[in-house]
């Protein structure tokens, strides 16, 4: 698996971190582990899959996804359909 740069993987960190933290009112501290241990960062960090063809906004509804259902990949960003 061939990863992201940092610089890269920084900006969606931070961006997608401050949406939970909007949204759902976590503290820094619960909303970055949610977020560094999730599957969809997993997937982010993965050069391979290109997930970084999307921004920040469909980054985070892949993780939204991704906590109600339990895969990332029932995302609508990911289902094509």
């Amino acid at each position: 698996m061939r990863k992201i740069m940092s610089e890269v993987l920084h900006y969606y960190d931070k961006e997608v971190i401050g949406m939970i933290m909007d949204k759902y009112g976590y503290t820094a501290e619960k909303a970055i582990s949610s977020f560094l241990k999730s599957k969809t960062h997993d997937m982010l960090e993965n050069e391979d899959l290109f997930m970084v063809e999307f921004g920040c906004p469909a980054i985070f509804d892949i993780w939204e996804s991704e906590q109600v259902t339990g895969d990332p990949r029932n995302s609508v960003y990911i289902r094509c359909e």
